[in-house]
């Protein structure tokens, strides 16, 4: 026996009253979805921002004198080429040093213009020169030479020198070279930072 079965689709926008009552839900329906979708995110701002919690924190800095210094060295104020002097300057609190030398064609050899010396009896000190800001052109050397290790001041970058020992003095030297036949280099200056600790690592 055969049973007929009938499907009626319907179309909804045929039916005035249904497509009424669609759009009547929705007008009413979202505007509340929104509503309670700020609520919802006003509420947990508020619960994520309710709480916080203080722990104090003390910083005591207490400055001590530098235990590693300049010194002027022994052709310090000495006699520079064509009339002029090896001058070396130093800081108040012998925490800085500004040197200022002639050299000439070929190379020039400055010997013993200043001194790095470290005045703590019983520490000794890692050091690093660090070249911020290197010599003008037209030099083929330019170097810094600290207790024998050669810091290159044609370039930046940094130069381990060593430990120096506890009351321990190291001696500076420069050394240029300007090929002969071409234009004596202008005048310039290199930055230069002597940078210490009583550990070992790289500076930042």
């Amino acid at each position: 026996m055969f049973f007929g079965v009938k499907i009626f689709i319907k179309d909804t926008e045929q039916d005035p009253t249904m497509k009424i009552c669609r759009i009547k839900r929705n007008e009413v329906l979202s505007p509340l979805i929104k509503s309670t979708t700020i609520i919802m995110a006003a509420l947990i701002a508020v619960v994520f921002a309710s709480v916080f919690v203080y722990y104090p924190l003390n910083v005591t800095v207490s400055p001590t004198s530098a235990p590693v210094v300049f010194q002027t060295g022994t052709n310090a104020g000495g006699t520079d080429l064509g009339g002029n002097t090896i001058t070396v300057s130093l800081g108040s609190n012998a925490a800085s040093a500004d040197i200022t030398v002639h050299p000439t064609y070929q190379t020039t050899y400055y010997e013993d213009v200043l001194r790095l010396v470290n005045t703590d009896s019983s520490t000794t000190y890692y050091v690093t020169i660090r070249v911020n800001t290197a010599v003008g052109s037209g030099f083929t050397t330019a170097k810094l030479i600290v207790n024998g290790v050669q810091v290159d001041l044609t370039a930046t970058g940094d130069t381990t020198i060593g430990q120096i020992p506890a009351s321990g003095s190291w001696q500076v030297d420069l050394q240029f070279v300007v090929p002969e036949g071409s234009p004596l280099p202008s005048s310039s200056t290199a930055s230069i930072q002597v940078i210490y600790s009583p550990s070992s690592g790289t500076p930042p």
